[in-house]
Parts: C-alpha cells; sequence; structure tokens
C-alpha cells in the first residue's frame, strides 16, 4: 500500500470510527465545491503534470462487460457487499442514455467474484463504483454518457488534474500517469460500448490495477444505488440528486447518503450509518414521525432530525445553512418514507 493509499484510508477510518460531524463535512464539502470550479477553468498544471502516456490496448469488438469472458485474478475471500439488482431497468450496453439520469439506480456493476465493491454513488450524470482488485489498492470506476460529464466530475482524494484529462480525444483505451507530492496515479479512458465513456483511476505505480477493474465491468445489468436504505418518499417539489455508500468495512460499518433538491440550490440530506462498534447512550426521542420516535436537534446553523429505533444505525435527516429551502416538515416526510433493510444481509436489499 502506497503512503497515498494509506492516508485516504486513515482519514476514511478516522471519519467512520468517530463521531461524524456531518456540519463540519458539509460546511468543508461547499467550500471543496467551489474551489474546484474555479480550479477548472485554470490551465492544467500547479505541479500535477502529465508524466508519461503508457500504451493500452485499443478498443474494439469484444468488450469487458459485453460476452468476454473474465480471466484476470480477483480478491480472495468473501465477495461482501453487492448492491441489488434492478432488473426492470436497462445496462448501460443497452441504453447509454439512462447513464447518470437516475441517481438511484446504477446501470452497470461488476462481477464480485473477481473484484470487490467497496463503494458506489451516482450524481451530477455519472454512476461511480470503489473497488477492491485483489492488491490492496483502491480502483476507481466512473461511467458517463459524454466525456463533458466527466470532464466535470472530479475523484474524491484526487488532483482536479483527472477530471480535466477528459476530453473527448482521451477515450482511446491508453493509461495516462499523473504526478501528485510525487506520487503516481494512473488513469484510463475508453468506451467499452457504443455511447458509454468509462474512466478508472488508481493510486499505483503501475495500472494493472485498471486492466483488471475494466475487465471486471457488467454492462449488460443494472442495481439499486441505495444500499439497505430505500426512498419511497420525498417532499413536495423535490427530487433525488445523489446517493452514495460506503461498504469498504462491510460489515462493520455501512454508510449511506442520499442528497435532495428543490429548484434554487436548495438541498437536504438523508445520512444512514449503521456501525457495529457504536458507542454511547441512545437518544431519547422529544418527537414523532408516523406514530414513531424521532429526535430533532440543531448544530450549529444545521437542523437534524433522526428517526430513532434502528440497533447500532442512526437514520438522520440534515438541511440548513449553506441553503435554505427545506423544513422538519419535509425531513419527515423523507424519514418516514425511508425503508431499512438489514444492514449485514445484501440479499435483504432488494
Amino acid at each position: 500500500m502506497t503512503d497515498l493509499d494509506q492516508r485516504i484510508n486513515d482519514i476514511l477510518r478516522e471519519r467512520a470510527e468517530g463521531p461524524v460531524d456531518t456540519g463540519g463535512l458539509t460546511v468543508r464539502a461547499v467550500a471543496v465545491g467551489r474551489r474546484r470550479r474555479r480550479r477548472r477553468r485554470a490551465v492544467l498544471g500547479s505541479g500535477l503534470a502529465v508524466l508519461a502516456l503508457l500504451g493500452g490496448a485499443a478498443v474494439g469488438p469484444g468488450l469487458p462487460g459485453v460476452g468476454r469472458p473474465f480471466t484476470a485474478a480477483g480478491p480472495s475471500g468473501s465477495a461482501g457487499a453487492v448492491p441489488a439488482l434492478v432488473r426492470a431497468a436497462p445496462g448501460a450496453a443497452t441504453a447509454p442514455e439512462t447513464i447518470g439520469i437516475d441517481p438511484g439506480v446504477l446501470h452497470f456493476g461488476v462481477d464480485p467474484a473477481k473484484v470487490r465493491y467497496l463503494g458506489w454513488g451516482v450524481a451530477g450524470g455519472v454512476e461511480t463504483v470503489q473497488l477492491d482488485v485483489g492488491d490492496g489498492r483502491t480502483v476507481t470506476v466512473d461511467l458517463a454518457n459524454s466525456s463533458a460529464a466527466l470532464r466535470e466530475h472530479g475523484v474524491d482524494l484526487l488532483p482536479v488534474s483527472v477530471g480535466e484529462l477528459a476530453t473527448e480525444a482521451a477515450f482511446d483505451g491508453r493509461t495516462t500517469q499523473l504526478s501528485a507530492d510525487g506520487r503516481p496515479i494512473q488513469v484510463r479512458h475508453w468506451r467499452p460500448a457504443p455511447g458509454v465513456y468509462a474512466r478508472a483511476v488508481v493510486p499505483a505505480a503501475t495500472d494493472t490495477g485498471l486492466t483488471v477493474a475494466a475487465q471486471a465491468l457488467r454492462l449488460d445489468e443494472a442495481r439499486r444505488c441505495g444500499g439497505p436504505v430505500r426512498i419511497t418518499r420525498l417532499p413536495d417539489g423535490a427530487g433525488l440528486a445523489g446517493c452514495r455508500v460506503d461498504v469498504s468495512r462491510f460489515p462493520k460499518l455501512v454508510t449511506v447518503r442520499f442528497n435532495v433538491t428543490r429548484p434554487g440550490d436548495k438541498w437536504m440530506s438523508l445520512s444512514y450509518q449503521y456501525a457495529v462498534e457504536a458507542g454511547g447512550p441512545p437518544r431519547q426521542g422529544n418527537t414523532e414521525i408516523d406514530g414513531k420516535p424521532a429526535h430533532h436537534y440543531q448544530l450549529g446553523d444545521l437542523d437534524r432530525l433522526e428517526l430513532l429505533g434502528f440497533p447500532k444505525a442512526h437514520l438522520v435527516a440534515e438541511w440548513g445553512w449553506p441553503t435554505e429551502g427545506f423544513d422538519q416538515m419535509d425531513a419527515a416526510v423523507l424519514l418516514g418514507g425511508a425503508r431499512v433493510a438489514d444492514p449485514t444481509r445484501p440479499e435483504s436489499w432488494d
């Protein structure tokens, strides 16, 4: 594991094992988003130069994920958590125009016998999975139906320049190596099926992990994003804007986050966290949602409403600064419509 991998893992573990300050995370996320937008307008550089172009196989007939057999070795042991199948939805190869349109659905999957899901999500027109390919490194794979969507979509904890590489001409199957603080990052762009744009990224000295991840793709299936949580009800005038699931420490820790928006850049979130080692006394209810106990409280400028009664887990709606437009009644609607399955049994997530 490289120093960069370790830094990323340490950050995630600190956030997962301690109390989660979602208010602070929200403030930082907004600030980071604004900085990214400004930096995208700048010239590619800032010490993150392209060091080399490494040759790769050209994309052609017999594409990975569309009838091509998988031969690479993957991680040993349990396959871990797998997002539930959505049998009524098409895969990316059949309907590339659907990629990223519904934040509740990923229009592709991977072979869980060859790679292990660490997380997945949908936001900004891009569908994403994080994968363990068997060498201890995390490979991030993004799918979209245009190069522009990937240019506007960065990779968490990695340089903004990763997104800027996604020009139309870049999707030829080659690997580009970036350097961040002297550490190599491998980036590959390709088109695994007509109308499908793919990017894979790994912090590593070689691109072996990218090849394993690319060959594990399954573009003839669709999967539901929410993991153990299903949203069945939204506040009036609101829509689902994003979904993210982290199962990197499954079955000890499972986290889910949905973003809900209204016109005018107004948003609220619904977060779920299950932790085997969850500590502290349970909250006492001070209100109700559909006759079930709930607890409303504030953290700075943010309001939080938690629906109680989930062992070792928290289901919380959050709204307020830096945007307005939602209130406690909206949060109650969202929470009252949430359906939570057993977080340790992915077969129950359908």
